[in-house]
Protein backbone atom coordinates (compact mmCIF):
# COMPACT_ATOMS: atom_id res chain seq x y z
CA UNK A 1 0.00 0.00 0.00
CA UNK A 2 2.79 2.36 0.99
CA UNK A 3 4.68 1.42 -2.15
CA UNK A 4 1.64 2.25 -4.32
CA UNK A 5 1.33 5.68 -2.69
CA UNK A 6 5.00 6.38 -3.41
CA UNK A 7 4.52 5.40 -7.04
CA UNK A 8 1.45 7.66 -7.34
CA UNK A 9 3.32 10.57 -5.74
CA UNK A 10 6.26 9.98 -8.09
CA UNK A 11 3.98 9.94 -11.14
CA UNK A 12 2.23 13.15 -10.01
CA UNK A 13 5.62 14.80 -9.42
CA UNK A 14 6.79 13.81 -12.91
CA UNK A 15 3.58 15.13 -14.50
CA UNK A 16 3.86 18.45 -12.63
CA UNK A 17 7.51 18.77 -13.67
CA UNK A 18 6.67 18.10 -17.33
CA UNK A 19 3.84 20.64 -17.26
CA UNK A 20 6.10 23.22 -15.62
CA UNK A 21 8.82 22.69 -18.22
CA UNK A 22 6.23 22.94 -21.02
CA UNK A 23 4.80 26.16 -19.62
CA UNK A 24 8.28 27.64 -19.25
CA UNK A 25 9.14 26.68 -22.83
CA UNK A 26 6.00 28.29 -24.25
CA UNK A 27 6.54 31.44 -22.18
CA UNK A 28 10.20 31.72 -23.16
CA UNK A 29 9.32 31.28 -26.84
CA UNK A 30 6.71 34.02 -26.60
CA UNK A 31 9.12 36.35 -24.85
CA UNK A 32 11.85 35.56 -27.34
CA UNK A 33 9.64 36.40 -30.29
CA UNK A 34 7.96 39.30 -28.57
CA UNK A 35 7.21 42.15 -30.92
CA UNK A 36 10.66 42.23 -32.45
CA UNK A 37 10.68 43.94 -35.81
CA UNK A 38 10.88 41.63 -38.80
CA UNK A 39 14.22 41.62 -40.57
CA UNK A 40 14.30 41.93 -44.35
CA UNK A 41 17.32 41.00 -46.44
CA UNK A 42 17.88 44.10 -48.54
CA UNK A 43 20.57 42.28 -50.51
CA UNK A 44 17.80 40.32 -52.21
CA UNK A 45 16.65 43.51 -53.93
CA UNK A 46 17.97 43.92 -57.46
CA UNK A 47 18.37 47.68 -57.42
CA UNK A 48 19.36 47.72 -61.10
CA UNK A 49 15.85 46.59 -62.05
CA UNK A 50 13.99 49.36 -60.23
CA UNK A 51 12.25 51.58 -62.76
CA UNK A 52 11.96 55.35 -62.59
CA UNK A 53 15.08 56.07 -60.53
CA UNK A 54 18.80 56.10 -61.16
CA UNK A 55 21.10 53.40 -59.84
CA UNK A 56 22.65 55.97 -57.47
CA UNK A 57 19.22 56.82 -56.03
CA UNK A 58 18.35 53.15 -55.65
CA UNK A 59 21.58 52.54 -53.77
CA UNK A 60 20.87 55.51 -51.52
CA UNK A 61 17.35 54.23 -50.81
CA UNK A 62 18.75 50.79 -50.00
CA UNK A 63 21.21 52.30 -47.54
CA UNK A 64 18.45 54.36 -45.90
CA UNK A 65 16.25 51.27 -45.66
CA UNK A 66 19.03 49.38 -43.89
CA UNK A 67 19.68 52.38 -41.62
CA UNK A 68 16.06 52.55 -40.44
CA UNK A 69 15.84 48.78 -40.18
CA UNK A 70 18.85 48.80 -37.84
CA UNK A 71 17.36 51.64 -35.79
CA UNK A 72 14.03 49.86 -35.51
CA UNK A 73 15.56 46.53 -34.56
CA UNK A 74 17.63 48.17 -31.84
CA UNK A 75 14.65 50.14 -30.56
CA UNK A 76 12.30 47.14 -30.43
CA UNK A 77 14.96 45.02 -28.74
CA UNK A 78 15.55 47.70 -26.09
CA UNK A 79 11.81 48.00 -25.53
CA UNK A 80 11.24 44.25 -25.20
CA UNK A 81 14.24 43.62 -23.00
CA UNK A 82 13.71 46.76 -20.94
CA UNK A 83 10.32 45.73 -19.57
CA UNK A 84 8.18 47.37 -22.24
CA UNK A 85 8.15 50.78 -20.60
CA UNK A 86 5.81 53.14 -22.46
CA UNK A 87 8.43 55.87 -22.75
CA UNK A 88 10.79 53.36 -24.38
CA UNK A 89 8.47 52.52 -27.26
CA UNK A 90 10.22 52.53 -30.63
CA UNK A 91 9.50 55.73 -32.52
CA UNK A 92 6.65 55.48 -35.02
CA UNK A 93 8.90 57.38 -37.43
CA UNK A 94 11.20 54.34 -37.63
CA UNK A 95 8.36 52.21 -38.99
CA UNK A 96 7.15 54.91 -41.35
CA UNK A 97 10.60 55.68 -42.76
CA UNK A 98 11.57 52.03 -43.11
CA UNK A 99 8.30 51.42 -44.95
CA UNK A 100 8.81 54.46 -47.16
CA UNK A 101 12.22 53.30 -48.36
CA UNK A 102 10.89 49.77 -48.90
CA UNK A 103 8.27 51.30 -51.19
CA UNK A 104 10.90 53.34 -53.03
CA UNK A 105 12.78 50.08 -53.61
CA UNK A 106 9.69 48.54 -55.17
CA UNK A 107 8.88 46.34 -52.15
CA UNK A 108 5.21 47.19 -51.67
CA UNK A 109 4.41 44.09 -49.62
CA UNK A 110 7.34 44.79 -47.30
CA UNK A 111 6.13 48.36 -46.89
CA UNK A 112 2.65 47.17 -45.89
CA UNK A 113 4.00 44.62 -43.40
CA UNK A 114 6.27 47.21 -41.79
CA UNK A 115 3.45 49.72 -41.31
CA UNK A 116 1.25 47.03 -39.78
CA UNK A 117 4.02 46.30 -37.26
CA UNK A 118 3.59 49.85 -35.99
CA UNK A 119 0.15 48.96 -34.64
CA UNK A 120 1.67 46.43 -32.28
CA UNK A 121 2.98 49.45 -30.39
CA UNK A 122 0.53 52.24 -31.22
CA UNK A 123 -3.25 52.18 -31.24
CA UNK A 124 -3.56 54.50 -34.21
CA UNK A 125 -1.54 56.58 -36.65
CA UNK A 126 -3.04 58.81 -39.32
CA UNK A 127 0.25 58.83 -41.24
CA UNK A 128 0.51 55.03 -41.26
CA UNK A 129 -3.13 54.60 -42.28
CA UNK A 130 -2.77 57.16 -45.06
CA UNK A 131 0.39 55.44 -46.31
CA UNK A 132 -1.33 52.05 -46.19
CA UNK A 133 -4.19 53.47 -48.26
CA UNK A 134 -1.70 54.70 -50.88
CA UNK A 135 0.08 51.35 -50.92
CA UNK A 136 -3.17 49.46 -51.48
CA UNK A 137 -4.04 51.87 -54.26
CA UNK A 138 -0.72 50.94 -55.83
CA UNK A 139 -1.78 47.29 -55.58
CA UNK A 140 -5.13 48.28 -57.13
CA UNK A 141 -7.02 47.14 -54.04
CA UNK A 142 -9.20 50.24 -53.87
CA UNK A 143 -11.70 48.85 -51.38
CA UNK A 144 -8.91 48.12 -48.88
CA UNK A 145 -7.46 51.57 -49.51
CA UNK A 146 -10.83 53.15 -48.71
CA UNK A 147 -11.00 51.20 -45.45
CA UNK A 148 -7.84 52.96 -44.27
CA UNK A 149 -9.08 56.40 -45.37
CA UNK A 150 -12.27 55.70 -43.44
CA UNK A 151 -10.26 54.65 -40.36
CA UNK A 152 -8.66 58.08 -40.34
CA UNK A 153 -12.02 59.80 -40.55
CA UNK A 154 -13.67 57.59 -37.92
CA UNK A 155 -10.76 57.86 -35.49
CA UNK A 156 -9.80 61.51 -35.78
CA UNK A 157 -13.08 62.99 -36.98
CA UNK A 158 -14.49 64.43 -40.18
CA UNK A 159 -13.54 67.97 -39.23
CA UNK A 160 -9.87 67.01 -39.40
CA UNK A 161 -9.87 64.49 -42.24
CA UNK A 162 -12.89 65.25 -44.43
CA UNK A 163 -10.46 65.69 -47.32
CA UNK A 164 -10.00 61.88 -47.38
CA UNK A 165 -13.50 61.63 -48.81
CA UNK A 166 -12.02 62.91 -52.07
CA UNK A 167 -9.74 59.88 -52.35
CA UNK A 168 -12.56 57.54 -51.38
CA UNK A 169 -14.69 59.00 -54.18
CA UNK A 170 -11.86 58.68 -56.71
CA UNK A 171 -11.34 55.05 -55.77
CA UNK A 172 -15.03 54.27 -56.21
CA UNK A 173 -14.88 56.00 -59.57
CA UNK A 174 -11.93 53.82 -60.54
CA UNK A 175 -13.84 50.61 -59.84
CA UNK A 176 -17.01 51.99 -61.43
CA UNK A 177 -19.21 52.21 -58.34
CA UNK A 178 -21.08 55.41 -59.14
CA UNK A 179 -23.56 55.16 -56.28
CA UNK A 180 -20.82 54.90 -53.66
CA UNK A 181 -18.92 57.66 -55.39
CA UNK A 182 -22.01 59.86 -55.22
CA UNK A 183 -22.61 59.04 -51.56
CA UNK A 184 -19.10 60.01 -50.50
CA UNK A 185 -18.93 63.01 -52.77
CA UNK A 186 -21.96 64.40 -50.98
CA UNK A 187 -20.04 64.08 -47.72
CA UNK A 188 -17.06 65.77 -49.36
CA UNK A 189 -19.24 68.64 -50.58
CA UNK A 190 -20.84 69.07 -47.17
CA UNK A 191 -17.47 70.37 -45.95
CA UNK A 192 -17.01 72.71 -48.90
CA UNK A 193 -15.22 70.33 -51.23
CA UNK A 194 -15.68 70.52 -54.99
CA UNK A 195 -14.18 68.78 -58.00
CA UNK A 196 -15.20 69.37 -61.61
CA UNK A 197 -14.09 65.96 -62.83
CA UNK A 198 -16.17 64.20 -60.20
CA UNK A 199 -19.15 66.42 -60.96
CA UNK A 200 -18.89 65.52 -64.64
CA UNK A 201 -18.59 61.79 -63.86
CA UNK A 202 -21.65 61.80 -61.62
CA UNK A 203 -23.69 63.81 -64.13
CA UNK A 204 -23.37 61.14 -66.83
Amino acid sequence: MLRNKKIIILIITIIITILAIGAWFLFSQKEEKGFYSKHYNADLINIESIEGITLEMAQEYKEKFIEYQDKLEEATKNYEEGGREIEEKPSSDFFIEKSRYAQYLGQTDWAIEILNELFKYYENSSVAWNNLAKLYEKKKDYIKANEYYQKMIDTFGEEQFWGQYYYIVKNYMTIGDKEKAREYYERYKSFGGYDGEIEEYLAK
